[in-house]
């Protein structure tokens, strides 16, 4: 059974205590993430777990869930994504300390103390994890959009016409 989630999160707080949060979120309260959807309908399953490293650096650790509708690039319909993402964010207070971050963690940049949007932050992962083109599989692709050639009106025996023919005609008037 999921718990609700907070709105709000303190992560440094969060992690120093070592708590786990599970729960859902609609996907209709991240409107970043629907402006790529076809439809806002369904809800995003968070397992997010934070804690601090053996060298004092917190984190957090999550799975996100989901299906989304987006639309199919070929055929231009609507197609259901699945997005399973897993992320692991180190929580920088500073630029500077990025670089310094080891090579497993994705920084986490914490301007200042203020809450964070536990919304906001599962939305950028889930935005980072939506295909650049979304397509289907090559079937949805239709026969007259694209031909096999066996359908072709120009047979095996004809020569195409060199596009430099004209060329040769000028130069023999000459």
């Amino acid at each position: 059974m999921h718990q609700k989630l907070p709105n709000e999160i303190d992560p440094i707080r969060l992690a120093q205590n070592g708590l786990k949060l599970n729960g859902e979120l609609s996907i209709k309260d991240m409107p970043r993430l629907c402006e790529s959807l076809v439809t806002n309908e369904g809800s995003v399953d968070v397992d997010l777990a934070f804690d601090v490293d053996e060298i004092n650096t917190p984190y957090m650790q999550g799975k996100l869930t989901t299906n989304v509708s987006m639309q199919c690039e070929r055929c231009m319909s609507p197609m259901i994504v699945s997005l399973s993402v897993d992320c692991l964010l180190a929580m920088v207070i500073s630029e500077l300390k990025v670089a310094a971050l080891a090579e497993q963690y994705e920084p986490w940049l914490l301007e200042n103390n203020d809450p964070v949007s536990l919304n906001a932050v599962i939305e950028d992962e889930l935005i980072l994890a939506l295909p650049i083109v979304p397509r289907h599989t090559e079937a949805c692709i239709p026969n007259e959009v694209w031909s096999s050639g066996e359908d072709s009106d120009v047979e095996e025996d004809d020569k195409p016409v060199s596009p430099f023919a004209v060329l040769s005609q000028l130069k023999d008037k000459q």
